[in-house]
């Protein structure tokens, strides 16, 4: 069965060498309260801004950069790692892949109704913050011990 959605194999090289290093930069600079290799900002166009007078299509200034590299290169990363192809993708592989995904879709879910009942204030900011990734991390894991037991057999 050919997906026309998933990446060349060598993606999952690109994802994992991109994965490691934004991953421990990521920790790093939620850890240290954003001082952790910062990167300076510079005025950039705005879809929305603001907390409490919140503009629309504006100019702001963004003062640091590392917040946003960081999230996409993960992103990306995760997605690399998560959506290659397989060296024998075949109709096995790709149920393997789709029960992963749906699993990793209801834990997910769980996850964010627990985190939501559990967690208040200013550390629940850090909690959706994990969680942004916490799906196709969850995916990542899990289709990689699903393979891992379907090789083994």
């Amino acid at each position: 069965m050919k997906s026309k959605y998933l990446f060349p194999i060598v993606f999952r090289k690109i994802g994992w060498s991109l994965f490691i290093p934004f991953l421990l930069w990521g920790i790093g600079y939620m850890f240290s309260g954003g001082t952790f290799i910062e990167i300076d900002g510079s005025n950039t166009i705005a879809l929305f801004d603001g907390f409490s007078d919140t503009k629309f299509l504006c100019i702001t200034n963004n003062d640091s950069w590392t917040d946003e590299l960081i999230i996409i290169f993960l992103t990306i990363s995760m997605l690399f790692i998560g959506f290659s192809k397989e060296q024998d993708e075949d109709e096995c592989i790709a149920s393997i892949r789709m029960n992963a995904l749906i699993w990793a879709i209801m834990v997910n879910c769980i996850l964010l109704i627990i985190g939501t009942m559990l967690i208040f204030g200013l550390p629940y900011l850090n909690f959706m913050t994990i969680y942004m990734f916490s799906l196709l991390l969850l995916f990542i894991i899990k289709y990689a011990w699903d393979i891992y037991m379907f090789r083994k057999n």
